[in-house]
């Protein structure tokens, strides 16, 4: 294991994933127009979790209520979504696609498999599968180590 001196970006998980999302993100723009990449990315997140409000969708996304509803009012002014009362929440509504929103999802898979199909050029069958396994189990340990570490903030909260 690697103690961190001397480490080579070029070499480095880290930095690996992150330049990987980069080039993926750049190319993906490329291909798919019209919306933003933020707009794409709640349409994504909505097509996976129809019915959301607004706060969840912002813990998906990684952003601040306030940044969602500015996403959302936008995306409702083209037609792409719609809120509902939440039945449960008088205080919330919920997320869902409209029929508009179809096509363009069919456009970002259609570009994100033709991206993802240049990006394993040269890679067999077995070793694309092997990949994609070892970036799920990695995604689950670091899972297990983010909600360790909200836990041990919780402790430390709690103690001070």
């Amino acid at each position: 294991m690697s103690n961190g001196k001397n480490q080579n970006p070029d070499r480095s998980t880290g930095f690996l994933l992150r330049d990987n999302s980069r080039f993926m993100k750049v190319a993906f723009s490329e291909r798919v127009s019209g919306l933003t990449q933020a707009q794409w990315g709640a349409l994504a997140q909505l097509s996976r979790h129809e019915g959301l409000n607004q706060v969840g969708l912002a813990d998906l996304l990684e952003v601040q209520p306030i940044t969602v509803a500015r996403l959302i009012d936008k995306l409702v002014s083209l037609g792409v979504v719609e809120r509902r009362p939440d039945p449960n929440d008088r205080r919330a509504q919920q997320l869902f696609l409209t029929g508009k929103a179809q096509p363009l999802l069919d456009q970002m898979w259609e570009a994100g498999d033709e991206i993802l199909d240049e990006a394993y050029a040269g890679f067999t069958d077995d070793e694309r599968t092997a990949f994609i396994d070892m970036l799920v189990r990695m995604r689950s340990n670091l899972a297990r180590v983010a909600q360790g570490g909200a836990r041990s903030r919780d402790v430390f909260r709690k103690a001070s």
